[in-house]
Order: structure tokens, then sequence, then C-alpha cells
């Protein structure tokens, strides 16, 4: 089976506003154990938010409106620091995880994401990769390609069959978890699903993603879970229903 698992920023760094470079190691650490206990041999592509270590330089230095190269570099920097730090605690879980940076293998053309296909399928087949949230050249201009979207993206193109966001949180409506929820009734109650305001973010939180997901419901099977919740991750790779149910 391929499976596309996203791991939120929120959930492996410290997202709160004015927080830098903050890792959660024990959550990165244990869902590195909980994915070596479940890969069981399916294809997995992992990808991660960029967290503390991306939304907090973009909004330093101002890269939705004006980016620069200095700017750039910085950010990308820091996301790529928070992707070894990924990899590293897979590796040392057994797990072969290689890391895919997007400023230097994605661009989108169009809200097309351009890049490799054949040496993405080459490394899928002995190793995890690894992206991550990024800068990235959008439409001929420097800007922010989020890691939801690139999840999105390689599900659709590889034909994943189960895609999972691992979230700080599980999906609330009125303050009530869903067993599952289709994008209808997102669409028509989206306030519900708001961003808090003492969360540094720069791509739209829970709603944002909710309404990105639409792309691959019911072309897969979508879930978003509480990667905090102990066993959660190591579910969803086993081929358990968990969190909310994304339905078309």
């Amino acid at each position: 089976m391929r499976i596309v698992l996203k791991l939120g920023g929120a959930l492996i760094t410290d997202k709160r506003r004015g927080a830098f470079d903050v890792a959660k190691m024990d959550v990165i650490n244990r869902i590195a154990r909980e994915v070596a206990e479940s890969k069981n041999g399916n294809e997995l592509l992992l990808v991660h938010g960029a967290g503390s270590f991306g939304h907090p330089y973009v909004e330093k230095h101002g890269l939705l409106e004006k980016p620069t190269p200095m700017g750039v570099a910085e950010t990308h920097l820091a996301c790529e620091r928070l992707c070894e730090i990924v990899c590293r605690s897979l590796v040392e879980n057994g797990i072969p995880a290689v890391p895919l940076h997007p400023l230097s293998a994605f661009r989108v053309e169009g809200k097309k994401l351009v890049f490799n296909e054949k040496f993405l399928e080459t490394i899928l087949e002995s190793f995890v990769p690894v992206t991550h949230g990024d800068v990235a050249f959008l439409d001929g201009k420097w800007g922010v390609l989020s890691g939801d979207d690139i999840a999105v993206e390689l599900a659709e193109r590889f034909g994943a069959q189960r895609v999972g966001f691992a979230s700080n949180t599980e999906v609330l409506m009125d303050g009530e978890p869903l067993k599952e929820v289709s994008l209808s009734d997102v669409k028509r109650r989206i306030d519900t699903f708001r961003l808090k305001r003492d969360v540094s973010d720069v791509t739209g939180g829970m709603a944002a993603k909710l309404l990105k997901i639409e792309k691959i419901a019911g072309k897969a099977e979508v879930f978003i879970f509480s990667g905090l919740k102990e066993g959660n991750v190591s579910a969803f790779l086993k081929g358990e229903e968990v969190g909310t149910r994304i339905l078309p």
C-alpha cells in the first residue's frame, strides 16, 4: 500500500507566537517509534509542517509580501534543520529516511507541483522520503509552499490509498470531536475551524487544511487525527480508522 503521512508543524514544534526553532523531541521520537513499528512494508511518503522553524521566519522577513534573498535563505535553513531532526529520529529507529527539500526539489507552475517524478518513485522503492513546508519558486517568484499542499499533491500524483494528517488537535465542531465530516459541512461552517490567534501560522491552519483536502477526498481514505495521542500514528499506518474521516 502507498501511504502519505503529514505531520503538522504545531504537532512537532512549539508554534506559539514568538517561538523560534523549538522542536518537540518527545513527540518526534515517539512518532518515529510508531512509524518503525507499523510501516509493515508499505511505501511511505512523509511530509511535515515547518512550525516554529518556518512560520516565524516568514513573518519576520515579510516573505508573503516582499521576499528577499536573505529572508528566503534564512527561512529555508531553519526548515532544513527541522527536517534533519525528523529524519535523524527516524533513522535512529531503523527507518531509512532521506530529506527532500522543496526549495531545490519542487517548484509550482500554474498551481501544479513540478518535480522529478521518476526520481521520487525510485527513492520510494528503498527509502522513506521526508519533505516539508518550505520556501519555493512559485509561478516565477519566491513564496511559501505549505506541507499540506505538498501532501495533497503527492498523494494525488502517486495514487496513495491512504492519506493521514496528524495534527496537534482533533477535528472539532462546536467543541465535539467528529467521527467523519463532509467537505460540504466544512464549507458551510468554515468559521468553526478558524485559527487561534496565539498561534503563528502563515498558511491558514485547520480551515485551510480541510479545504485543500477536497482534491483527494474520494480518491483515497483521508483522515485527520491527533498525533499527540499515543498509538494514533501506528493505528493509521496499520490501516485502522482513526480520528476524523474526511468524506467527499
